[in-house]
């Protein structure tokens, strides 16, 4: 009997670490994964108990791998954002790209402007005044684009709007990329491979990344700063994005850490 309720215990808590876990960590990112692990470590000891029922044991195995990988990816995408925060450092560019995001009026949402000022403070760090290619469409009902309100707001803060140059057509990160660089390709006059830098949020650096391999583009990244209140609810919606990108792969490495572990504990 103690087995079936402890099992139904750790039914509860992964209940409510599915539907509560976004509310926590935008709040309190470490107190939540350092909760997760505690609960994992819990499982884990419930594993070694040989004399649980064998049905037990599998779902205990089950949901013990789903949380472990889950949790692995976390722990790697906030090394990531913090790995490229500390090494951060302004280079040399023909081109500066500034990925856009969602706004709902003509007030350059918080997001944005941490970008935005990001580049202005690396454009005038630069002695060679790189070209500003600003990427982002339609994300409201606004007539105004992403990169029309971008463009407003760099000009207002002093960038030259000879300097800017728009791409507007895009509705998402692969897309900010992928036409950024066709609109590069046009501009560029140079006999060098032009040196891009991208600028965009910490937390958006690693899928920017992922999406840059695909398009088989060489740059780099300058990551701005978001403050804290709003970067960890962006952290866990970047990360539940690299997870359903990396949906059938990580599927496939919970599968095999199943059969791992019924081998050993069965």
């Amino acid at each position: 009997m103690k087995y079936i309720l402890l099992a139904i215990f750790i039914g509860l808590i992964e209940l409510f670490l599915i539907f509560r876990t976004r509310y926590m960590f935008s709040r309190h990112p470490v107190l939540t994964t350092s909760s997760m692990v505690i609960m994992m470590t819990i499982i884990f000891v419930h594993l070694l108990d040989c004399h649980a029922p064998l049905i037990i044991r599998y779902y205990v195995i089950t949901i013990f791998s789903i949380d472990l990988v889950l949790l692995m990816i976390l722990l790697g995408y906030i090394f990531y954002v913090y790995y490229f925060l500390r090494r951060a450092k302004v280079q040399g560019a023909d081109y500066l790209l500034v990925l856009g995001t969602s706004f709902m009026t003509k007030r350059v949402p918080p997001v944005m402007q941490d970008r935005l000022d990001t580049t202005i403070a690396t454009y005038h760090r630069l002695k060679d005044y790189p070209q500003i290619i600003v990427s982002g469409g339609h994300s409201s009902q606004l007539p105004l684009t992403e990169a029309g309100l971008m463009k407003d707001y760099l000009i207002e803060h002093g960038i030259p709007e000879s300097k800017i140059i728009l791409e507007n057509r895009s509705l998402n990160t692969m897309q900010n990329l992928e036409y950024s660089s066709i609109v590069l390709k046009k501009n560029w006059r140079g006999k060098h491979v032009p040196r891009v830098t991208i600028i965009t949020s910490e937390f958006h650096i690693p899928r920017t990344m992922r999406y840059i391999k695909n398009l088989g583009i060489s740059v780099g990244y300058l990551p701005a700063r978001t403050i804290p209140i709003l970067r960890c609810p962006a952290m866990f919606r970047e990360f539940t994005a690299i997870v359903w990108y990396y949906r059938y792969t990580v599927m496939s490495v919970i599968f095999i850490i199943v059969v791992l572990l019924f081998s050993v504990f069965d």
